[in-house]
């Protein structure tokens, strides 16, 4: 072996292997794996991970040349694959089952139960099946050359190989991970090559079940991850492969499903694995990257650019974006509201994202295996606001962190807006914790982003935003500062992380703040500057009200490539906000992307509390007054009056060129006068759906709805207090209900007790099923 980093070679030189551990394997026959151990008495087996990459090397040149056979015919390369076959068939039974996890010790198991991260063929206990062995004996069976080699070595690869793969995965039991289409695959191939149907039915019931209950209703994969999301679909393709065209035999009917295949197309037949497929060609950023949220590597690879930006809601997920502008004129400003029950996930509700002027210019530092990697899940590592200090809790099936989506209003693209709370992010101290997000077109290359966030609980708020990860860049504030310290633990003993799960220590503080460094202090209303060093292009972003501030920089990751000895190499600048002292905080911010000087004149803030902000922002000779109430009601600043929950007003020269009024009756400027239907709220008492045989989608709701609200969101809330959003297509009448048609599968059923989900989390929720569609009214001059 040999280090992609530093180039040592392993074992040899200041690393031999020079112990023996002995162990019985399971024929009772003693094997000697040799080993190098170090000072701490760590074991490194390094001729082991050899022998490993031996194993699957043989493994694929099988496949190679029964694929070679079958384009030739040529019997002597049929023969090199039998051969292969045969000697995997005769030491399997013998091979132990090894776990082995990197800074743990190396374990062994002859007999169940078996550990997850543990496989007797595979790494895990996801792939016991070899399906590349499969596909070779599949390929040669008929050659003549396994009989040449002799009477009994059918019935060794078969029965003492292949099938006693079968059984070893049975100690398992039925698994539903992402990596589970791996053994879906193996019983489908399993099945055809060693005709047993009752395999490939298997095959088909794991991935209906896996389909239905662990991807979200909008076809995310329930952990969130591109990067997963794209793992899981690449197994399920291959499932399907293995699957695709399969006829049972004359007569066969399956003893537990009562099913008969004759041609399948599983893609045919699972709707939610189509809605899935999607999800690739969507989550992209301007630069043609996957959209870096949880686990998901940041990578330029691959890269699919598209031509423009268009606003997303993935309910289910937990995520939205709000996008606008072509080409290199792209702009999305995202918001992360997800639950983290399902692995691989960050401490990171209400996460902001910014992508403009070409750059990821507010970054999420996505996936790392690096001895960082607990820094990289913080919720100091994100964009967002920190109570007390804490970590935000993740959640589990028993206490879900998942925040609950407020607002979608992407209707009018000169000025969208959408909120969320995530108040289970902090369960048991945030009373309030709901951010909004407004962004708004100055022209065709210009935006900015409006930014509220609202806090009550706890007595310590701290608002945190991180300049670019992909680039080495500059932080600068408008208010003297003077050093605070090396760290923002100064006086406190820190020990960092010292691999992937070790989270470090502070002597009882958060050890994430001791990842922010080289910090400068000072006090006051904040304009900060975020700015790479390569280019002119940056973000400034306008904060209110007064605060403590911090600027320091902190680990990027991404450019150390996963090499620890880099990883305090590459930096990122970081700007945080820190209120002490206080119950209740209202973060009032304006996101200007820039290259150069920028286009923002002033931002003034009328009003900054919990249940009103008003606020101005001044560009290219005029201004754009934005109010927001959190619950509709009258707001009345100089020349602006409102009556509803969010109102817009473009004025030159004292003179309204754009008003826009949201879940409002009213929005007046001077005399010009602005109308709108206000909210309509009601109960959901039936759900109609597509899948079921239905000839739409819709909700059934009780009362009467203006027929013209195509195109809105309307916010489902249950009764225990999540929300899931639609987007409805059209109002329709039909004997005595009225119907919210929608564009997507609802997911859900409406129960006598309440609700339930029939896609991920699977929940049942006890209550009333209520909905809430803002209405929306825009006037140009």
């Amino acid at each position: 072996m040999t280090c992609k980093h530093c180039g040592t070679v392993y074992p040899g030189g200041a690393y031999p292997d020079d112990r023996v551990l002995k162990v019985k394997n399971p024929l009772g026959v003693e094997v000697e794996y040799p080993y190098w151990e170090d000072g701490d008495g760590n074991r490194y087996f390094f001729m082991g991970r050899v022998w490993w990459e031996q194993r699957f090397y043989l493994a694929e040149r099988a496949r190679m040349m029964g694929e070679l056979y079958q384009a030739r015919g040529e019997r002597a390369v049929a023969r090199r694959a039998v051969l292969i076959l045969n000697a995997f068939a005769t030491y399997y039974p013998g091979y132990l089952v090894c776990q082995d996890i990197a800074h743990e010790t190396k374990l062994f198991f002859t007999e169940p139960p078996f550990p997850r991260r543990g496989g007797k063929w595979g790494e895990w206990k996801y792939e016991e099946i070899p399906t590349n062995l499969l596909l070779a004996y599949d390929s040669i069976c008929n050659s003549g050359e396994v009989e040449r080699l002799g009477a009994d070595v059918r019935a060794r690869i078969e029965n003492d190989f292949f099938r006693a793969c079968v059984r070893q995965d049975g100690y398992h039991g039925r698994l539903y991970t992402n990596a589970s289409p791996h053994t879906y695959e193996g019983y489908a191939m399993a099945g055809r090559v060693l005709g047993e149907p009752e395999w490939v039915h298997e095959a088909v019931r794991r991935t209906e079940t896996f389909a239905q209950k662990h991807f979200f209703v909008d076809g995310f994969w329930c952990q969130g991850s591109v990067g997963y999301h794209r793992y899981t679909l690449n197994g399920l393709q291959r499932v399907f492969d293995a699957l695709r065209g399969y006829s049972d035999p004359p007569g066969y009917e399956d003893m537990e499903d009562g099913k008969r295949f004759d041609d399948l197309d599983p893609e045919r037949d699972l709707p939610a694995v189509k809605r899935a497929l999607g999800i690739m060609d969507l989550c992209l950023y301007p630069d043609g990257r996957r959209m870096v949220v949880h686990d998901c590597w940041a990578r330029f690879e691959n890269l699919q650019v598209p031509e423009q930006s268009v606003s997303t809601l993935l309910p289910g997920m937990g995520h939205a974006w709000m996008g606008c502008g072509r080409g290199g004129s792209q702009v999305q400003a995202h918001l992360h509201f997800s639950d983290g029950a399902y692995g691989h996930s960050h401490a990171d509700n209400l996460n902001l994202i910014l992508f403009a002027q070409g750059q990821e210019l507010v970054s999420d530092l996505g996936y790392t295996h690096s001895r960082y990697r607990m820094w990289s899940r913080s919720t100091l590592a994100h964009n967002t606001v920190l109570i007390d200090g804490k970590e935000q809790h993740i959640g589990d099936s028993e206490n879900p962190a998942a925040g609950r989506l407020l607002a979608f209003e992407t209707c009018c693209e000169p000025v969208q807006w959408m909120e969320a709370g995530a108040e289970r992010a902090y369960p048991g101290l945030a009373n309030v914790y709901r951010r909004m997000q407004m962004l708004v077109r100055v022209d065709d290359d210009l935006a900015y982003v409006v930014d509220l966030f609202r806090v009550a609980g706890g007595n310590r708020h701290d608002w945190v935003m991180h300049g670019s990860a992909d680039r080495d860049g500059t932080g600068e504030l408008n208010l003297k500062t003077a050093f605070y310290g090396e760290n923002l633990l100064p006086g406190v003993r820190v020990r960092f992380p010292e691999d992937a799960r070790d989270s470090g220590d502070a002597e009882g503080e958060n050890p994430n703040y001791a990842f922010v460094q080289n910090v400068h202090r000072g006090e006051g209303r904040a304009t900060v500057t975020f700015r790479s060093t390569d280019s002119d292009v940056g973000v400034k972003t306008h904060l209110f009200p007064e605060c403590e501030v911090f600027l320091g920089d902190a680990p990027s990751l991404r450019r150390a490539e996963e090499n620890d000895a880099l990883l305090d190499q590459y930096r990122m600048p970081v700007f945080l906000a820190r209120r002490d002292g206080v119950a209740e905080s209202c973060f009032v911010a304006v996101h200007e992307p820039l290259e150069g000087d920028g286009f923002i004149e002033a931002v003034e803030v009328q009003a900054c509390g919990m249940d009103e902000v008003v606020l101005s922002v001044k560009h290219g000779g005029g201004t754009d007054h934005i109010v927001h109430r959190v619950e509709s009601g009258e707001v009345r600043v100089g020349d602006l009056q409102m009556q509803g929950e969010v109102g817009f007003v473009r004025e030159r020269a004292g003179e309204p060129v754009w008003m826009g009024l949201w879940g409002g009756t009213e929005l007046r400027w001077r005399d010009q006068v602005l109308s709108g239907k206000g909210i309509f709220r009601g109960k959901v008492t039936g759900v109609l759906r597509k899948a079921d045989g239905a000839a739409k989608d819709a909700l059934v709701v009780e009362g009467d709805l203006a027929d013209d609200l195509q195109g809105v969101t309307a916010i489902l809330e249950f009764g225990d207090e999540s929300t899931l959003g639609y987007r409805v297509e059209q109002i329709e009448q039909e004997e005595g209900e009225t119907h919210l048609a929608l564009a997507d599968d609802p997911g859900i059923e409406i129960t006598p007790q309440g609700m339930r989900h029939l896609y991920c989390p699977g929940r049942k929720i006890l209550g009333e099923v209520t909905f809430k569609v803002l209405t929306s009214v825009f006037q140009e001059a």
